[in-house]
C-alpha cells in the first residue's frame, strides 16, 4: 500500500527492470505512450507465468502479479502540460469514476515502476524514432524517467470475435463561449481551421460529434459509417457493423451521460471560467476522452458490444494551455470559424456539422 501525496491510499503493482515481462510499443498520443505486456515465457510454454506476487512457478520463476494479465501499459511523457500520474489516477479515481456505471469506463490499475525500466521503454522509443517507425508529429518527447508511477489499463485490442474500434467523441454539445447562430460546432469549426490551414481537404471519416446524440436515426447511422470507416482495420462488411450499432448507441446511455456531463461541469465556457477550477479540468477530460469498442463479428444471442471511456488523464491549465484554450476559442470566433463566414478559398465545410442543417 502507498499513500500519495494527495492522501490516497492505493494498493499498487511493481515493475522493475528484471519483472519477467515483455513490453512492446503498441501506440501513442500526445501525453503518453502505451504498450503491450506479457509473460517472456508465454510465446515458448504454456505456463504464462502470471499469478500471486511473491509466489514462484514450479520450476522457481517469480510470477507476474496477475493484474497485469490482459492488460496495457500506459506511461506519461515529459512534456510540461501532463499531469503526474498520481495526480491524474487520483482524480480520475475520485472525479471521474463516480460519475459513470460499472463497466463503462477503461480500468485504470496503478503501478510502481523502476527509473530503469522505464529508461528501457524510452531505449525502444529511440530505436523506433532512429528506424523511422514514429509518427513525425511525436518524435523527440520521450517517456518521464523521474516519474514513480504508471497504469495498467484494460485492453480494448481486437481478439478472434471482435473487431476494436476506438474514436473521440469530443465536445458533444456546443461551446459555451460560440456565437449566436453558429453554424458549426465547436468540433467542426476547430477541424475546418485546421484541415484550411493544413491545405487538407475534408475526410470520409469525418462527422458531427452532436450527431451521435441525436435523435435522428440516418443522422446517428451516418456518423457512425464514418468512425467505423476510420478505423483500422474496417470491417469488409460496414453496413452490416453499422447497422448492429445503431440499436446499440440508441439504447445505451453512455454517450448522452458524457454529453450531460461535459455542459455541468463547464457551463460558462472559458472566457468566464477559472481554467485550474476542478469541474473546468473535469470537463476538459471529458471533452479530449476516447471511446473504445469491441464489436462482435459474428451474431449471436450471447455476442456483446462493449463500450468503455478511456484516455481521462487529467487536462490541466499548466505549460500554457489555458492560454492555449482561450487564443483558440477567440481565433474560432474572430476568424468566422463558428458561423462559417470564414476568408478561405478552400470549399465550403460547415456542410458536415448538424448546426448547418438547423441554422
Amino acid at each position: 500500500m502507498v499513500a500519495t501525496r494527495t492522501g490516497m491510499t492505493t494498493n499498487y503493482i511493481t515493475i522493475h527492470g528484471d519483472t519477467p515481462i515483455l513490453v512492446d510499443y503498441l501506440a501513442e498520443g500526445a501525453a503518453n505512450v502505451v504498450f503491450r505486456v506479457w509473460s517472456k515465457r508465454a510465446a515458448s510454454t504454456k505456463d504464462d507465468d502470471f499469478g500471486q506476487p511473491g509466489t514462484s512457478t514450479p520450476d522457481g520463476v517469480p510470477r507476474i502479479d496477475g493484474r497485469l494479465r490482459g492488460k496495457l501499459l500506459r506511461l506519461r511523457k515529459n512534456l510540461p502540460f501532463v499531469a503526474h500520474v498520481i495526480e491524474s489516477h487520483n482524480h480520475f479515481e475520485k472525479e471521474i469514476k463516480p460519475l459513470f456505471p460499472a463497466g463503462r469506463l477503461v480500468e485504470q490499475l496503478l503501478c510502481k515502476v523502476s527509473p530503469d525500466f522505464v529508461k528501457s521503454l524510452n531505449d525502444q522509443l529511440r530505436r523506433r524514432e532512429a528506424d523511422g517507425l514514429r509518427s513525425p508529429r511525436r518524435r523527440g518527447a520521450f517517456l518521464a524517467e523521474d516519474e514513480l508511477y504508471a497504469t495498467a489499463i484494460t485492453s480494448m485490442l481486437w481478439d478472434d470475435e471482435h473487431i476494436s474500434c476506438e474514436f473521440k467523441p469530443k465536445w458533444l454539445t456546443q461551446s459555451p463561449s460560440a456565437p449566436s447562430g453558429a453554424k458549426r460546432c465547436r468540433t467542426c469549426a476547430l477541424r475546418a481551421m485546421r484541415q484550411s490551414k493544413d491545405h487538407v481537404p475534408p475526410r470520409s471519416e469525418d462527422y458531427c460529434p452532436l450527431a451521435l446524440a441525436a435523435d435522428d436515426q440516418e443522422v446517428l447511422l451516418s456518423a457512425l459509417k464514418s468512425i467505423l470507416s476510420g478505423c483500422k482495420g474496417a470491417p469488409l462488411d460496414l453496413p452490416n457493423f453499422v447497422q448492429k450499432l445503431g440499436p446499440f448507441f440508441r439504447n445505451n446511455e453512455i454517450i448522452k451521460m458524457l454529453r450531460d456531463l461535459q455542459i455541468q461541469k463547464d457551463p460558462d465556457g472559458i472566457f468566464e471560467s477559472d481554467p485550474s477550477s476542478l469541474d473546468f479540468m473535469t470537463a476538459m477530460t471529458l471533452r479530449d476522452c476516447t471511446m473504445f469498442l469491441k464489436i462482435p463479428n459474428r451474431d449471436s444471442a450471447e455476442a456483446q458490444i462493449e463500450a468503455r471511456l478511456g484516455d481521462l488523464d487529467l487536462k490541466t491549465p499548466d505549460g500554457n494551455k489555458a492560454e492555449y484554450w482561450k487564443q483558440t476559442e477567440q481565433q474560432l470566433i474572430d476568424d468566422g470559424w463558428y458561423t462559417a463566414t470564414e476568408k478561405t478559398t478552400a470549399d465550403a465545410r460547415g456542410a458536415i456539422c448538424l448546426l448547418s442543417k438547423c441554422n
